[in-house]
C-alpha cells in the first residue's frame, strides 16, 4: 500500500506525560455533582465509549495508519448534495475524493466519531466522476464544497497528486466553460506545509490560484487551547499557518476572509479564549465567522472527556452538564449527535457575539442552530443580517453567495 509522512505532526495521548484514561462510570458521573438525574441509558452510552476509548489507546488506534489504500468510484453516480438537515438554502454538492478516515485524525470528527482507525482509501478515478458533475451543472448556481468529509488537503490526497488533480479539474472546467455558474468552496484545517506541497510542479496554492474570482478559501479553526487543539487536531495545521495560508489565497485573489468556527467545546469558551480568537482572525483579515457548537455522540463525548480530564479536570463537570440532561437527548443535528442544551448555546453565543462586534466581524449561521435557539432568544433569528453577514455576502457555512454575482447574493 503506499505510504505517506504527515506534515504535522502536534502528538498523541501517549506522549502526554502520565496520561491514563479514565472510565466514565457511575462513580464518576456521581461525584461531578450534576444538578439533574443522568439516565441509565446515558449512563451505559459513556460508559461504552470509555471503554471504546481504552481499546483505541491500548492498541495505539486513535489515529489512522500512514498507509492508504487505491480504489476507484462509479463516475455515472451523481455527487451527494450537502444539506444534513434537509433546511439548507445553498445548493451544494460534496467532493469527497477518499473514504475510512482522515490523517488530520480530528479527535471529534464528524464523519468517524472520534473512530480514527479505519482504513484510508483514496479514489483514484474521482476526477472523471467531478468532471462529469460540472458539466451537468454548469448552468446552475452550485458551490462544489472540497471536502465536508475529509480535509481537502489530507496527506494521501497530497502525495498521491487527487488533491491537485481536483483543483486542475475545476481549472480545465472553466477554461472549457468560461460562463460556469458553479463555484469552489475550499474549507481545510491546511497549514503552510500543506498548501506548498508540489505535485508535478504545481502547488496546492498555485493551483488554488487559478481559481480566483470562482473559489473561496474558507479556513477551520476551532476556539480552545493550544494544548487541546494540538491533543485534538494533531495533524492540523498550526492557527497561525492556517491564517497565513487564508492571508496567501486572499493575495492571489481568492474570496477568503471567512471561518468556520468549530468546534466550540464549551468549558473553553471563556471571555479570554473568545477576545484572544477574535483579535488572531481580525488580525489576519477575517471578517466573518460561522460557528458550530461541538456536537457528538456520547461514546465521542466520553473520548473527548479523556482530554479534559487529563488538562483540567475542573471542567469536566461543566462540559458534561451541557449534554447530559435527558430533556436534550433528542437535540440531535444529525444522526446520534448531540447538541449541547440550547440554554447554554444561547449565552455562549451571546459571549461569541459581543466579541465579533467589538472587531467588525459578522456571524453567519446554519439554518438549523437559527431554528434550534430562536424560540430561546429572538435575536438568533436575525443575528446574521445584524451582524452584517448578510450585508458582507456570507450565507450558512460561511458560502460567500456574491461569487455568482449581485443579484443572486441578494435573493
Amino acid at each position: 500500500m503506499p505510504e505517506f509522512i504527515n506534515l504535522e505532526d502536534h502528538g498523541s495521548a501517549h506522549d502526554l506525560a502520565d496520561f491514563s484514561p479514565i472510565m466514565i462510570d457511575d462513580a464518576l458521573i456521581d461525584s461531578l455533582g450534576l444538578p439533574y438525574p443522568v439516565t441509565a441509558e446515558v449512563r451505559q452510552a459513556l460508559l461504552a465509549g470509555s471503554q471504546r476509548y481504552l481499546s483505541l489507546f491500548d492498541n495505539r488506534s486513535l489515529q489512522p495508519v500512514t498507509t492508504y489504500l487505491e480504489a476507484e468510484t462509479d463516475p455515472s453516480e451523481d455527487l451527494e448534495i450537502h444539506n444534513y438537515t434537509n433546511i439548507c438554502p445553498t445548493n451544494v454538492l460534496e467532493v469527497t475524493p477518499s473514504v475510512g478516515s482522515c490523517s488530520i485524525a480530528c479527535q471529534y470528527c464528524l464523519v468517524t466519531d472520534g473512530n480514527q482507525c479505519t482504513q484510508i482509501a483514496i479514489f483514484t478515478n474521482y476526477t472523471d466522476k467531478l468532471r462529469r458533475s460540472l458539466e451537468a451543472n454548469r448552468d446552475k448556481n452550485t458551490f462544489y464544497y472540497f471536502s465536508p468529509k475529509t480535509d481537502a488537503f489530507s496527506e494521501p490526497h497530497l502525495v498521491s497528486g487527487l488533491a491537485h488533480d481536483i483543483l486542475r479539474t475545476f481549472i480545465d472546467h472553466f477554461e472549457a466553460y468560461p460562463d460556469s455558474r458553479v463555484r469552489v468552496f475550499i474549507c481545510s484545517k491546511a497549514g503552510l506545509k500543506q498548501v506548498e506541497f508540489a505535485h508535478r510542479g504545481d502547488t496546492i496554492l498555485s493551483l488554488a490560484g487559478r481559481l480566483a474570482g470562482r473559489a473561496q478559501w474558507n479556513g477551520s479553526i476551532g476556539i480552545m487551547p493550544r494544548y487541546l487543539r494540538n491533543i485534538l487536531e494533531p495533524h492540523a495545521g498550526t492557527i497561525e499557518d492556517r491564517l497565513e495560508v487564508m492571508v496567501r489565497a486572499r493575495d492571489l485573489g481568492l474570496v477568503s476572509d471567512s471561518v468556520l468556527c468549530q468546534p466550540l467545546i464549551l468549558p473553553f469558551l471563556t471571555p479570554e479564549n473568545v477576545e484572544d480568537y477574535m483579535s488572531s482572525l481580525a488580525k489576519a483579515g477575517v471578517i466573518n465567522i460561522k460557528p458550530e457548537f461541538l456536537t457528538a455522540d456520547l461514546a465521542n463525548l466520553a473520548l473527548i472527556a479523556q482530554y479534559i480530564n487529563y488538562f483540567d479536570p475542573t471542567r469536566l463537570r461543566e462540559f458534561f452538564v451541557s449534554y447530559l440532561m435527558e430533556e436534550n437527548q433528542t437535540h440531535l443535528k444529525q444522526r446520534s449527535r448531540l447538541a449541547p442544551e440550547k440554554a447554554i448555546c444561547v449565552e455562549k453565543l451571546d459571549l461569541i457575539r459581543a466579541a465579533t462586534q467589538r472587531h467588525g466581524i459578522s456571524i453567519s449561521i446554519c439554518n438549523w442552530v437559527k431554528k434550534e435557539l430562536t424560540p430561546e432568544a429572538s435575536w438568533v433569528g436575525s443575528i446574521a443580517q445584524d451582524t452584517g453577514s448578510i450585508a458582507n455576502g456570507y450565507a450558512c457555512l460561511g458560502y460567500y453567495t456574491r461569487l455568482f454575482g449581485e443579484r443572486a447574493a441578494a435573493q
